[in-house]
Order: structure tokens, then sequence, then C-alpha cells
């Protein structure tokens, strides 16, 4: 066997180990980097398990260009049953003296923000997550991708 085949193996083998507790992992890319309001990204989950907690992690990708220090996301959790649960969270971007609080890399930050720590998600079936910018600019820029992460938590629900 090659050594580049059996280093590709070993890498592709050790990434789809590496969290055996991630659930759901995906991007969405923005169009030109640039994050309108009128913009609607949308994931949807398969959920099976009603008994163990979850975390659900929203991620985003910026360019350093990025102009803020910070970025509201509007939420809909569309529920199995049709039930509508709607948030407004608040992505910190840099610190007060203007440092990237997420993980950079060249030209690209990557930030993971809970948006729900050790959450039971109540009914089986598929969940809808939709997210849109809730800036004062109708546009964002230099917005690379968004996306949804949902973990089993390490807390585990006591009867």
């Amino acid at each position: 066997m090659k050594p580049q085949l059996l280093f590709t193996i070993v890498i592709v083998t050790f990434i789809s180990c590496s969290n055996e507790n991630t659930i759901f992992n995906e991007y969405v890319d923005i169009p030109n980097s640039k994050f309108s309001f009128l913009d609607t990204v949308n994931f949807k989950v398969q959920i099976n398990d009603t008994v163990n907690n979850h975390d659900v992690f929203i991620q985003l990708r910026t360019s350093t260009d990025y102009k803020w220090s910070n970025m509201f996301i509007f939420s809909d959790i569309v529920f199995p049953n049709g039930k509508i649960r709607s948030d407004t969270f608040q992505i910190s971007i840099t610190d007060k003296k203007g440092h990237w609080k997420g993980n950079k890399s060249g030209a690209v930050v990557n930030f993971n923000h809970y948006l729900y720590k050790n959450i039971i998600f109540p009914i089986k079936g598929q969940y809808r997550f939709k997210f849109n910018q809730a800036m004062r600019d109708t546009i964002l820029n230099e917005v690379i991708s968004l996306g949804l992460k949902i973990n089993k938590s390490n807390k585990n629900h006591k009867d």
C-alpha cells in the first residue's frame, strides 16, 4: 500500500472517530459572503434521542475583514409537531480590545457559540432550525458560512 493512501485512511478514520457525541454538524455557505437580512439559513435534523441531554451550537465563519464586534441572529426551531420556538442570540466576535474570540486561521475566523446547553429534545422526528441575521446593516459583508452542530452533552439526564 502506498504511504500516501495509508496516511489518508488513517486521517479520515481519526477525523470520523474524533467526536462520537456529535450527531449533526453542517455548514451552509453564504453566497458571495454577503449575509442579507432576507437570507434564511435552514437546517433539517432528525432527532431520535429524547432521553439524553444535548448541546446545540451555531457556528460562524467570517473573514478578518468583518467589521462588527458581534452579530445578532434570529433563530426559529420548528418542532416535529409544528410548534415554533423563536429566540434572538448575540455572538461576540471580538473582545473589547478588538481581538478575535474565535479560532483564526489566516484570513478566516471560526466561532462556536452555544445556543442551548443540556437540553432534551421532547419529541422524536425532524426539527428545522432557521437562522437570519438581525443586525442594523441589511447586508453583512465577509460572512463566509453559518453552521449548526448538535452534540450529546457530557451531562446525562437524571430522573
